[in-house]
């Protein structure tokens, strides 16, 4: 836990001292003057210390009734089972956010992190608790049950957070090619723009082969979306404990509570298509068809 605090620390303050140097948005704010920050704050405590204890706990429990599923990895190298959870990993976060996006139950739980409208490295753990959970339950609890060798766990959740605040920075970084391969924040920048075309694609998570082979793949080579967000959803609210209860309320509940006037969007600037709620539903049905 020491060593996952240290780079989280470490991993924060480095970003945040680049993130100045080269922005995406020049004009978003970052730290604690952005908005929703101190809850952002508390989610990264929630998700990661509070639930990685309560993972051990379920872990121990579970061993009592399972006592032979903790030799499957033994006499493994480190290296294969560092290699065999990282590739299983990915691959399951890959299709664990897809269903966050094409299921209108599981999007309540996932759209707290899309709300955020000026991203900056800690937008990264701007996350519900039942996100934590669920990943925590499908992928993180199975393989510790199964004796997987807890430095294995340090090493990728050390290499995931640096790539989390790497993602969301508001931070202008180029890979090329690379892209076809690994996820980037070229293409996380359009995974979280307001379009619909970037919404429903780009959903990896360290490796971007995933939408390639899905074909949810969207790469705009030297191109940053203009804005990011939910639209309609520029109010969604900054405190933690209301982001946790937001579940209980649909897409239209949530923009028409926080419902902006018509003269205000007629001023706005000519912009790409938007993610509505009714986009949103005709993206999913399509395939994202726009990504491939």
């Amino acid at each position: 836990m020491v060593i996952l605090v240290s780079v989280f620390v470490g991993g924060l303050v480095l970003f945040h001292l680049l993130e100045p140097l080269a922005p995406v948005h020049p004009t978003y704010k970052a730290g604690v003057t952005r908005r929703g920050y101190i809850a952002d704050l508390i989610a990264a405590f929630v998700n990661g210390p509070v639930l990685s204890a309560l993972t051990k706990i379920g872990v121990a429990l579970l061993v009592i009734q399972f006592p032979r599923a903790t030799s499957t990895f033994t006499g493994w190298p480190w290296w294969a089972q560092f290699a065999v959870f990282f590739v299983a990993n990915d691959f399951l976060r890959y299709w664990i956010h897809r269903w966050y996006h094409e299921s209108d139950l599981l999007w309540r739980v996932h759209r707290v992190h899309h709300t955020v409208i000026e991203m900056d490295c800690l937008s990264v753990f701007r996350h519900h608790v039942l996100e934590g959970v669920i990943k925590n339950g499908v992928i993180f609890l199975p393989f510790q049950l199964m004796g997987l060798d807890e430095t294995v766990i340090i090493a990728y959740s050390s290499i995931d957070i640096l790539k989390g605040f790497w993602h969301h920075a508001n931070l202008r970084t180029y890979i090329g090619p690379l892209n076809y391969f690994l996820n980037s924040p070229e293409l996380h920048w359009w995974h979280h723009s307001t379009e619909a075309r970037g919404q429903h694609a780009n959903y990896g998570s360290i490796l971007s082969i995933w939408d390639v082979l899905f074909g949810t793949f969207l790469y705009q080579p030297g191109e940053w979306p203009e804005h990011i967000g939910v639209e309609g959803m520029e109010r969604f609210p900054d405190e933690y404990y209301q982001q946790l209860i937001s579940i209980t309320k649909t897409d239209d509940e949530i923009v028409n509570a926080g419902l902006r006037s018509s003269e205000a969007i007629a001023a706005e600037p000519a912009r790409g298509e938007r993610a509505t709620p009714a986009t949103r539903a005709e993206s999913r049905e399509s395939g994202a068809s726009a990504a491939i």
